[in-house]
């Protein structure tokens, strides 16, 4: 069970006439520039429907299967690394070439065991149940806390280790809000009827699992609805103090460095040095608690609620936290309400899928390094890492020719840029997995214990300098990450591959996707988060005055044209929850395209599929973001997520490209367009 990551930890990527068909038709075509035709729509005018006429017959032909929420690209390129996941977890049971592999098997043979798991029901609890029951005041509390996060439960707050916000080469131990079972503070709060509604099915998706747990210890599952009544009314109580997602995007808003005394001060009724020292975790170390008044309101809670509430509260933490590990009435009650009715989807997804899943979360590296030995060439990464010279390169020429920043800003962002670090493809350096225990007896003890093993690793690094070395994904992953605290840019073997990149594709659909995506990593280092960073990964304020104004000025247009988009029904995008994303993309689309012309410069530059490289370049960044959703999964991507919904990837940053109008010859009023004088234009 991977544990959860501290939001500050990274960020990451998922004029009357319009052109006419004559100019945009596929024409006689070179074959072989890696387009697909038929998942193109040639029957929609581009300037009307750019969205459409690049991934039109490969929306119709995709619908949402009924075991997933949405399904797009990474979807796709997810599902094909789950088979070479699937072969190589399934050859380490059958006939492990190592120790490493005999623990990946061992641990993949337990969540596929249905017969095992469904013998067990919720026995695997019965353990840290006991600790709860015996928790006799709440001066007990913090030790049991530690115990229930040290396995990968919720319950009160989160804690974990980073970079010191203000001396990046350093960890320094964070605390943060969590045990809240809804996705995000306004889940509690906002009064609509849609919303309550939801409530109602939390609280009794509650019920029915407290009811379970109940019933598999021989006990009378009578009082589960109270007691569902009540651990709704304590997330509620601390959702009101907690952070939304807006604001965990503000980096100031995340630090608050203080000593153990102070935090002890502020929260009276939770004793931190016994919780700290239960972690095996110096009581003398600062901490950075993000959103104090979420834990001096936490605090005022644990004075006036009652033990048994609590008692209640951590009951449905921990069964909430293992649901799926266990028998298959905890499973599929977990399923239906987060799956089906927070999520659209109408299936469970294949058992060995999921397992898959889980075992990525337990060991995620060690699987990440037998997925490279299979996937990914020399000569990939030898043309990947070119690619990224080249979006660099492009960058810097961007920031040595931009008119809007006074030579001071401009030297600082200049050194930030020459600082960055490339992870691509997999670590330099594998982790050690010997000390981890994993056993054939149990897929929940297993899920504890791997979640142990990781987190005693990753507290192991509070007080000491930063690895800047080390991974923050695994390799298999289909995503992208930007971490302003080490100033580094990843890009792991498990996107790298097609449609997002191919050794068979030509430049064009290359930087179009894969180049956009490296570029909107780089660009995360300038948005508006990233940007309070400095060239060492401090939180630093390195921009003159004027110059950070006029940097947030032209934001604010980018913030302000996506809040105009509508999703569903009438519910619109967040610009500013979405703003860094929106930037990053704006951005690093641009810089993808001026690093294509770079490397195609006195080329001969041929038309291929019917279309010119630029019209290539645009095809392969609008394909990248085809995608379908439930409409459940829309609403929760929108109220939830700092990425706006992919059709508005795909069209938003275009609309704004001058280079996008010409390549296909529209004209200044195409739909597509914005209006010259509103375009967004930063970098």
């Amino acid at each position: 069970m991977e544990q959860r990551l501290l939001p500050v930890l990274g960020l990451t990527l998922f004029l009357s006439a319009c052109a006419t068909t004559e100019k945009t038709a596929p024409r006689e075509a070179t074959p072989g520039s890696g387009l697909v035709l038929a998942d193109m729509d040639l029957t929609v005018d581009p300037a009307k429907d750019f969205y459409r006429f690049a991934n039109g017959g490969w929306l119709d032909a995709n619908p949402v299967p009924a075991d997933e929420a949405s399904w797009g690209v990474f979807h796709e390129v997810d599902k094909r690394n789950e088979l070479v996941l699937r072969e190589i977890l399934e050859g380490a049971l059958k006939n492990p070439k190592d120790e490493l592999h005999r623990k990946l098997g061992d641990f993949y043979a337990t969540g596929m065991d249905e017969g095992a798991i469904e013998a067990q029901g919720a026995k695997p609890l019965a353990e840290e149940l006991a600790r709860i029951e015996g928790l006799a005041d709440i001066a007990g509390l913090p030790a049991l806390l530690a115990r229930l996060h040290s396995i990968g439960a919720s319950g009160l707050f989160g804690i974990g280790s980073s970079a010191d916000l203000t001396d990046a080469t350093q960890n320094i131990l964070f605390l943060a809000q969590d045990g809240m079972g809804l996705p995000e503070k306004d889940y509690y709060l906002r009064t609509d009827e849609e919303s309550g509604e939801l409530r109602k099915q939390y609280e009794a998706h509650v019920a029915r699992m407290l009811e379970l747990l109940a019933e598999s210890r021989g006990e009378s599952g009578a009082d589960a609805a109270r007691q569902a009544a009540t651990v709704l009314a304590l997330e509620t109580e601390l959702a009101k103090n907690s952070f939304g997602a807006v604001e965990f995007r503000d980096p100031q808003n995340l630090l608050n460095k203080i000593s153990v005394a102070d935090a002890q001060a502020l929260t009276p009724h939770f004793d931190w040095s016994a919780y700290l020292t239960a972690q095996q975790l110096d009581p003398a170390h600062a901490i950075n608690l993000i959103a104090p008044g979420y834990f001096k309101n936490a605090d005022a809670l644990l004075a006036i609620r009652p033990l048994e509430e609590w008692k209640t509260y951590l009951r449905w933490q921990l069964v909430n936290a293992f649901a799926d590990s266990l028998s298959k009435d905890f499973d599929e009650q977990n399923f239906a309400f987060f799956g089906r009715t927070l999520g659209g989807a109408k299936e469970q997804r294949p058992r060995w899928k999921r397992v898959i899943d889980s075992t990525g979360g337990a060991m995620g590296e060690a699987l990440g390094q037998a997925f490279v030995e299979q996937t990914f060439s020399p000569k990939a990464k030898e043309r990947c890492l070119q690619m990224v010279g080249d979006l660099l390169a492009a960058m810097r020429v961007r920031l040595e020719g931009l008119a809007w920043m006074s030579d001071v800003t401009r030297a600082r962002a200049l050194e930030k840029l020459a600082t960055f670090q490339t992870k691509l493809g997999y670590p330099d350096k594998w982790r050690d997995w010997s000390r981890l225990d994993v056993q054939r007896d149990s897929f929940a003890r297993n899920q504890m214990r791997a979640a142990e093993f990781a987190f005693r690793y990753d507290l192991a690094k509070v007080g000491k300098p930063v690895d800047k070395s080390e991974w923050g994904m695994p390799a298999y992953i289909v995503n992208a990450g930007y971490n302003p605290l080490n100033n580094d840019i990843t890009f792991p073997a498990g996107i790298l591959q097609p449609p997002f990149f191919s050794e068979a594709y030509d430049d064009a659909l290359n930087y179009g996707a894969m180049g956009a995506v490296i570029g909107h990593e780089i660009t995360h280092g300038f948005d508006d988060e990233g940007s309070q960073f400095d060239a060492q990964g401090n939180l630093a304020d390195w921009w003159t005055e004027e110059d950070r104004s006029e940097f947030e000025r032209r934001a604010k247009v980018v913030e302000e044209q996506f809040s105009d988009y509508v999703a569903i029904g009438e519910l619109k995008v967040n610009g500013k929850l979405t703003l860094g994303e929106n930037l990053a993309d704006l951005a690093g689309l641009t810089i993808a395209r001026d690093a294509l012309a770079l490397r195609q410069a006195n080329q001969r530059l041929a038309l291929l599929d019917g279309f010119t490289p630029e019209q290539r370049f645009f095809l392969a960044w609008a394909r990248a973001w085809r995608n379908n959703y439930t409409p459940e999964r829309l609403k929760l991507q929108v109220n939830t997520n700092p990425h706006a919904p992919a059709m508005f990837r795909a069209i938003g940053p275009l609309s704004n490209l001058d280079a996008f109008q010409h390549a296909f010859g529209f004209r200044d009023d195409a739909p597509v367009m914005r209006p010259p004088a509103a375009r967004a234009i930063v970098w």
